[in-house]
């Protein structure tokens, strides 16, 4: 049983709106505001004075906030005409719990008294002339409603918990607009309504706000609200008008459009594609689709290699790569394909085919990055939390793997071997993305030397006699082989021995399929071959 002390869920203190007052002071009086119990919160809305709290003087103007703890005498001093504002005084009221003694008080949540930073300033004010035109209701359900609204106002400005403002220079107030947004997207926004919040020029806040993004502030808020209806299409049965409305589209015909350009389906389609139970045809992906949660409904295979035996798909049907057509896809019945796009299927206009029995999606990316592939198939299917946590995990068992070969390791070299039937391959295009970029093992000179070309047409004995690599990783490819076994007589070869790898006991076979793989769970089984043999 579980004995450690369980936190409450509710915080230890809650704050009671007690009044809000509406006031206009013009600039031939001046007036003191204190309170021996309640907090006070301030909210110019209009005109400029002179606010003491007792630090000195600070100009106050339209957009300003002030919190004030209770014994804390307010001096406002208006000057230019008037100043109108808002004040709401609240109780802040211990709660106490099992792990908190009753005579014992929290800290409070405002540990700042004085000028607060609240953006947009409009949303404040809609919420006070709210709680202001409902403050005389009598019915309990009305207070309630009104009590609600306040604990909104305080959670408006607790999350921008930056006292002091206003803001040092430009960019610092477009990034508060920018938090703000990430939090409130769906809220009614205009560029110019955006650029008055934090005083400057429309033209002015969109220009430091692309430096800032990359892009502009509709197109920002509106990825940020396609996002949200990708988690809600999938978490929820809200159907696709509530969803828009809910993300802020009012419109569920613009939705659609903005949804389908962003994410190439529309709503009804991405949720039909992204369910659990999706049947999904990925050639050439399966270990990416693996590592999303994701079962194929068929994987590839190579009628000389074999299937990714690594994966563990032996209960999935298999694809010969090289003598099925691309239609006879459909009879797994699959809801969606996704395939990397190659010379070879566009000029055999494969996708062609499968776009007539299912929904067929290219992915255009360099397969050796499968990071990036990882990520754009998450975003496809609806798993961008998955993607990301597996790369955490796998970035995390390379650093620690880094730290080791660099203590043990240093500056020692290494080479990869394709042992053919026929002959010797250098390989650089699998394995160096991930020995010499991942792990930061240095590829032999002589190896450097060699161009791709050069690589896979193949070096002599003589060649390989002379490589002095400290370490060799070698596989054995069955591609061309006219017997079974017949590439492993290659290393019969009274030359094999006489390479100093070989001779020192530093020269590692290694699983073809997963060495000749790019993906999480490909590169994470390398990771741990090259622990093994070499820590």
């Amino acid at each position: 049983m579980y004995s450690g002390v369980v936190p409450p869920c509710y915080p230890s203190v809650f704050y009671i709106m007690v009044g809000i007052r509406y006031i206009n002071l013009n600039m031939l009086s001046s007036e003191e505001f204190s309170d021996a119990e309640e907090h006070m919160l301030f909210a110019i809305t209009d005109g400029e004075a002179n606010m003491d709290i007792g630090y000195g003087a600070q100009r106050i103007g339209r957009g300003s906030l002030a919190i004030v703890k209770p014994n804390q005498a307010v001096h406002i001093d208006p000057f230019k005409n008037s100043i109108s504002f808002y004040v709401i005084t609240f109780k802040e009221i211990l709660i106490p719990n099992s792990n908190t003694s009753n005579h014992k008080r929290k800290s409070s949540i405002f540990p700042d008294t004085g000028l607060w930073n609240c953006v947009p300033f409009s949303k404040c004010i809609d919420l006070l002339a709210d709680i202001e035109r409902h403050s005389h209701e009598k019915d309990e359900l009305m207070q309630f409603y009104n009590h609600v609204r306040f604990e909104e106002l305080l959670s408006l400005v607790l999350q921008q918990s930056v006292s002091f403002a206003p803001a040092p220079d430009l960019r610092s107030a477009v990034k508060g607009s920018i938090d703000y947004l990430k939090d409130n997207f769906a809220e009614q926004v205009t560029v110019a309504k955006l650029a008055e919040e934090v005083n400057m020029f429309p033209w002015q806040y969109s220009q430091i706000f692309k430096e800032l993004t990359g892009q502009i502030p509709l197109s920002f808020v509106n990825n940020l609200r396609i996002n949200q209806a990708k988690h809600l299409l999938l978490k929820t049965e809200d159907r696709i008008h509530e969803i828009a409305h809910h993300v802020g589209f009012n419109n569920e015909f613009y939705f659609n459009r903005r949804f389908s350009k962003a994410v190439g389906v529309a709503p009804g389609q991405y949720r039909k594609q992204n369910r659990s139970t999706i049947r999904v045809v990925s050639l050439f992906m399966e270990d990416l689709l693996v590592t999303l949660g994701i079962t194929p409904v068929v994987q590839w295979f190579h009628p000389a290699w074999g299937q990714q035996d690594y994966l563990g798909l032996m209960h999935v049907p298999t694809f010969n790569v090289l003598q099925e057509s691309y239609e006879s896809l459909s009879k797994y019945e699959p809801d969606l394909i996704i395939a990397r796009g190659s010379d070879y299927e566009y000029r055999t206009n494969q996708y062609e085919q499968c776009k007539q029995f299912a929904n067929t999606d290219i992915i255009t990316q360099d397969g050796a990055d499968w990071r990036l592939t990882l990520r754009t198939l998450a975003e496809r299917l609806g798993r961008v939390d998955q993607a990301e946590k597996a790369i955490q995990q796998y970035e995390d068992k390379l650093t620690s793997a880094r730290n080791l070969l660099i203590h043990s390791k240093k500056n020692q070299t290494y080479a990869f071997i394709r042992f053919k039937v026929d002959c010797i391959v250098i390989d650089q295009q699998y394995t160096k993305p991930f020995l010499s970029e991942d792990l930061g093992i240095t590829l032999h000179p002589m190896a450097q030397k060699l161009t791709l070309e050069e690589s896979r047409a193949g070096v002599s004995w003589e060649w390989l006699k002379s490589l002095d690599a400290d370490y060799i990783f070698f596989v054995f490819d069955k591609w061309h082989e006219e017997e079974i076994g017949a590439e492993r007589l290659q290393i019969n070869h009274p030359y094999w021995q006489e390479i100093p790898a070989v001779r020192n006991c530093c020269a590692f076979e290694v699983d073809f399929m997963t060495w000749m793989n790019h993906g999480h769970l490909a590169s994470s089984k390398k990771l741990d071959d090259v622990l093994k043999m070499l820590i």
